[in-house]
């Protein structure tokens, strides 16, 4: 790039810089303290949360002897700094490190699947994620914030959150799962249109000293995982872990492609995967280094893209890492100081098998993107019942780099390197009203150079009606920026230009606890404008990105899970939806009406054993063929032994009763449904060294 160009991103440019600069040089600077870390439990306070040593960052519930049992009373996703779970501005549900362990979810988008509201779509490639009826054929996930430890994790040139075994995230790094439902491009900007998933990761003095765990089971499944931790007080803490996993997948059936031509359409070991990955922190007093590292190759056996059927050369790899150093600084009084700086790198290799088995082409597809990025953000209480957050955030993106092609012979279809950059800034302030009453507003404003400023505003009130419930009252406005591939892929590049997808969002909600049961019910409207959808433009059948649907969705949702002091919990969950296009009044694809969880898992402290069950049901969807799927009722189950030498065992069944059922297919496909796994039995081992910290 000349240095004439350079002059369209000194905004982005003079963020990034700065905020690099109080990351890496203010540290060694300021000798002002470092906070508590945000992983651990804040101190006991009263009222709605005023901590009772007088910080303002350090916020607790009301009194409650089941508090520590529930293990999920604080998360951070909501307001970016530890809160109450209660007092969260939004519906949140935690997924903890107990349940994972329970169940032995093995990937993010399994442990999503026990969540109100949500449902996974797999279509033998990728795992995709729905929100309250919401999941658009081939979105990539790119209106869902996927972060790990407040880090944004949706790749650049794509904008997709990978869930599934291509995240490269091993679960046994994992302290909790936070989804925060709603739109949160009031704090975190693009992408945060329908929930933000904050992953956060284990701190090192959790589980000092070693870990080995290996798995084996269908389809040639095995998995070996290591993590090695140390924690020294006043010293550095650190964790490092790795892992390497393969499948070679089970053998599948597709009538759609039930022909001699195209193997009576079985596909045979087409379906395998290889994946590993690196994950490491390390803390020295107020700064903290995290790395993530990963790469996976997944075959896909469906044909996708009018590709050889059966032909298991056909496959994918992708990767997504980053490096980030970050630092939290207590400054004078009531002001707290946090900046981070990153690099990111969103890796995606396709190799498509084209034509006939006796004279077969390949197709090559990439699509990486680089970027670099900081974020400053300030925690100011000007009094102890108030706590106003004032942030900025700035990206540069290094490389964008889109190439398809055709190895033999040699075609170019596109070949694009495109760098652009933005730059936000935002406001919140929590205040509270009187002895009962919690208002948080504020606002994001997001700059891009294809298209105006965004502004993004929220206005929340939690009112404590009594000591155990809360009423919650939610508005916001949230959006998400078109990709890179959207806006800029040459095949597909719209002639007109592309507007950010808008969402606007409504919800009341009512939390009532008592003792060991807490009930939770919401009902919600979201109105979306300006969808993006690849749509034919002709008769000729050109394909382009346009800003097409306007979409309305209204639901209610309800929950009621119980906690005991002896290792048990249950929670029972069901939703109901309707989303509907608005310029046709048609039904979406993809878009169940009820979706409902029952999850039971008994995990005493006192028990060598351990026990996790759950029931799942997904109504009928739509297909993009206007058929429906049939209703799907799943069953998994786990159950472990804690034997001598601190080894663990488990055996996890995974669609126990062997359920047939299947997800809609995409633009991409044949099929107008993709089969799902029939029942599959996985065997766990543990091996755990703890050391004193």
């Amino acid at each position: 790039m000349s240095i004439r160009k350079w002059h369209k991103y000194w905004p982005e440019l003079c963020a990034v810089a700065l905020s690099a600069w109080v990351t890496v040089a203010a540290p060694l600077a300021w000798g002002a303290d470092p906070p508590v870390n945000d992983r651990a439990a804040p101190p006991a306070g009263d009222g709605l949360g005023v901590a009772s040593s007088g910080d303002p960052f350090a916020r607790a519930p009301a009194d409650d002897p089941f508090a520590i049992v529930r293990e999920e009373s604080f998360v951070t996703g909501a307001a970016k700094h530890p809160q109450p779970l209660g007092e969260a501005p939004s519906s949140v549900t935690v997924i903890t490190a107990e349940e994972i362990r329970t169940h032995g979810y093995a990937t993010v988008a399994e442990a999503l699947r026990w969540v109100r509201g949500l449902f996974v779509t797999y279509d033998r490639s990728y795992s995709y994620v729905g929100v309250r009826g919401l999941l658009r054929p081939g979105d990539y996930n790119n209106k869902v914030l996927l972060a790990i430890d407040g880090h944004t994790l949706n790749g650049y040139v794509y904008g997709d959150g990978l869930f599934g075994n291509e995240l490269g995230l091993d679960l046994e790094n994992v302290e909790r799962i936070e989804v925060v439902r709603g739109p949160g491009s009031a704090l975190y900007g693009s992408y945060a249109v329908l929930a933000v998933v904050n992953v956060v990761t284990r701190h090192p003095s959790r589980e000092p000293g070693i870990a080995l765990a290996g798995r084996a089971g269908a389809w040639g499944d095995r998995r070996l995982f290591a993590a090695w931790s140390s924690s020294t007080p006043g010293g550095p803490q650190w964790r490092l872990s790795g892992s390497w996993q393969g499948a070679r997948g089970p053998d599948l059936y597709f009538a759609e492609y039930d022909h001699p031509l195209s193997h009576s359409g079985r596909a045979i070991d087409a379906d395998g995967e290889e994946a590993g990955g690196l994950f490491g922190t390390i803390e020295w007093g107020s700064s903290r280094l995290a790395a993530k590292l990963n790469s996976r190759m997944k075959r896909f056996p469906t044909g996708a893209f009018e590709t050889t059927f059966g032909d298991r050369r056909n496959r994918t790899y992708d990767g997504h890492d980053f490096v980030e150093l970050s630092d939290t600084r207590r400054l004078a009084g009531p002001v707290e100081l946090q900046s981070r700086a990153y690099w990111d790198g969103a890796r995606y290799r396709g190799f498509y098998i084209e034509g006939p088995d006796t004279a077969t082409k390949v197709n090559f597809d990439r699509g990486d993107g680089d970027l670099v990025g900081t974020e400053l953000r300030v925690h100011w209480s000007p009094g102890t019942r108030d706590v106003v957050t004032l942030g900025t955030e700035g990206q540069y993106d290094l490389r964008a780099r889109m190439d398809n092609f055709d190895e033999v012979p040699f075609v170019v279809y596109v070949r694009q390197n495109p760098r652009s950059g933005r730059v936000a800034a935002y406001l919140q302030d929590e205040r509270r009203v009187g002895s009962s009453v919690l208002v948080t507003a504020g606002g994001r404003a997001d700059r891009y150079a294809d298209f105006d400023p965004v502004v993004s505003p929220r206005l929340d009130v939690v009112w404590e009606a009594d000591p155990g419930t809360r009423v919650k009252l939610l508005a916001g406005s949230a959006f998400r920026a078109p990709s890179v591939y959207e806006a800029r892929y040459d095949l597909y590049r719209s002639k007109v230009g592309l507007l950010p997808e808008r969402v606007n969002t409504l919800e009341g909600a009512v939390v009532r606890t008592a003792g060991p049961l807490t009930a939770d019910f919401s009902i919600y409207g979201n109105w979306v404008r300006d969808l993006i959808d690849l749509v034919r433009t002709d008769t000729l059948g050109t394909l382009e990105f346009r800003n097409r649907a306007r979409v309305v969705g209204r639901g209610v949702e309800g929950e009621l899970a119980a906690v005991g002091s002896r290792g048990t919990r249950a929670r029972l969950s069901a939703a109901w939806q309707t989303s509907r296009d608005r310029d046709t009044g048609l039904e979406l694809t993809n878009s169940p009406r009820w979706n409902a969880q029952a999850v039971l898992t008994h995990a005493p402290l006192s028990r060598p054993y351990g026990l996790g069950i759950g029931v799942r049901y997904l109504s009928p969807r739509w297909t993009l063929a206007h058929s429906r799927t049939a209703p799907a009722v799943v069953v998994d189950a786990r159950v472990s032994a804690l034997l001598p030498r601190a080894f663990q065992v488990g055996l996890d069944a995974r669609n126990l009763f062997d359920s047939r059922h299947g997800d809609p297919g995409s633009a991409e496909h044949r099929e107008d449904e993709i089969i799902q796994d029939h029942r599959a039995l996985f065997l766990t081992v543990e091996l755990r060294s703890r050391r004193g910290p």
